[in-house]
């Protein structure tokens, strides 16, 4: 088919100009509206329409396709709500098959269709979106005030018995009455930045610590005696529907002391940083074959973020 092809003589038209405000549109004696445009100084028929704006959005689709270098000013009709989405649902069509649904009047029920099931797309994941926020959640578990010893140079956090035994139960005793000596433990702070530690219980002062790891945590968040570190889980929807879960640690600045931290405000600040950075790894990590079969690691295995010598 000839894209150029005219619909009828010259005698069946009325000049444009003295007829319609609207580019590319012609009036028939009929009282019916063509639509034409020109690209490379020839020129397409695009097709008799009822009215002078049937023309003209015709006119405005076709100009998407094929003058894409000016269809901002050589529209008829500005930009609206739903033509701003005309450019992307042409992108699934060559410029002949574009041109087709104008000339056979298919052009905007296909628009419409296209429309629908983008917003039926969209109302979908804002839905999901909408239950992973009400999903994700941070809890505190305990919070401890750094003393001179915990950021001096013995590299060790002393974790209180009370909170080890009740909050990290995986160095507690096993059943043959031994103490696990030695883990590698996994927290994350509010920007997602992960941190190892190793995680001991040290039987000559009875103590549950973080040791290697913790130095340069004491560095890179410059803390000092008297910070306060508090310690959350954080449950976390998974693309599968189900929810896992991590570790965080977060910091709480002597001199802020007048500026409690509120779970909310942690909440708000990990999901965005989340969202933004480690959504995808947390999910692969934490979510799928990998949960059923931990990660072997030599001397040890991987389960729940925690590394089991």
């Amino acid at each position: 088919m000839r894209l150029n092809e005219p619909p009828t003589t010259d005698k069946a038209l009325v000049s444009a100009s003295d007829n319609t405000k609207y580019k590319g549109v012609v009036q028939h004696q009929n009282g019916h509206w063509g639509a034409q445009i020109y690209v490379d100084h020839k020129r397409i028929w695009l097709g008799t329409f009822k009215s002078a704006a049937e023309a003209a959005m015709s006119y405005d689709s076709a100009s998407i396709k094929l003058r894409t270098f000016d269809a901002n000013s050589q529209r008829n009709f500005p930009w609206s709500d739903l033509t701003v989405h005309e450019p992307v649902f042409q992108k699934g069509y060559t410029t002949e098959a574009v041109l087709n649904m104008i000339k056979d009047g298919s052009y905007q029920r296909e628009f419409k269709e296209f429309l629908k099931n983008r917003s039926q797309i969209v109302s979908k994941q804002n839905r999901r979106d909408e239950e992973s926020n009400k999903q994700f959640s941070c809890t505190q578990l305990f919070q401890k005030e750094l003393t001179a010893s915990d950021v001096g140079k013995l590299n060790r956090l002393v974790i209180p018995k009370k909170y080890a035994v009740k909050y990290l139960p995986f160095i507690s005793e096993r059943e043959e009455g031994e103490i696990v000596e030695d883990v590698e433990v996994v927290f994350y702070d509010r920007e997602m930045r992960q941190w190892k530690f190793r995680y001991c219980y040290w039987s000559s002062s009875q103590s549950f610590v973080l040791t290697r790891g913790w130095i340069g945590f004491v560095k890179e968040k410059r803390l000092k005696e008297k910070d306060v570190i508090t310690f959350y889980t954080c449950d976390v929807p998974t693309l599968e529907g189900q929810s896992k879960k991590f570790l965080m640690i977060d910091v709480h600045y002597f001199s802020d002391n007048d500026s409690a931290v509120t779970d909310e405000e942690v909440n708000k600040t990990v999901h965005n940083s989340f969202d933004d950075v480690m959504k995808p790894e947390i999910n692969s990590k934490l979510g799928g074959e990998e949960e059923a079969k931990p990660e072997e690691i030599k001397g040890g295995f991987m389960l729940f973020g925690v590394r089991i010598q």
